[in-house]
């Protein structure tokens, strides 16, 4: 699924409008259609966070929606991609998970794991 079908399908089971979303960035409505339509890019981080307020969207909401626009983008959130450049065990990490193929299972326990630790 798109960005733009992922976010308008979010965005109605929300009962937002589309002007209340340009209104909450300070965009227009017509930039609200191009993304849905997939006509233009997503939005940006920043402009995510204000529309996640606007939308009263739950933290695992808006990770998704992170995560949509990442995709969508072809790379990761900068805050995420500096934390790998600046610590190799991060890098190294995730290059272990992506040679294990690691699956949904795994991956919730180590994050679990790793919530737990200081």
């Amino acid at each position: 699924m798109s960005f733009g079908t992922y976010f308008r399908e979010l965005r109605r089971s929300k009962k937002i409008t589309q002007k209340q979303i340009a209104g909450a960035i300070e965009k227009t409505p017509m930039l609200i259609s191009g993304i849905e339509t997939n006509k233009n890019g997503p939005f940006s981080d920043e402009d995510l966070k204000k529309i996640a307020g606007c939308m009263n969207l739950t933290e695992d909401e808006y990770k998704d929606l992170l995560i949509q626009a990442s995709n969508a983008r072809g790379k990761l959130p900068p805050h995420i991609a500096d934390y790998i450049a600046c610590h190799k065990e991060a890098y190294s990490l995730l290059e272990v998970l992506v040679q294990k193929k690691m699956g949904e299972t795994s991956l919730r326990k180590i994050k679990v794991y790793a919530e737990e630790m200081e």
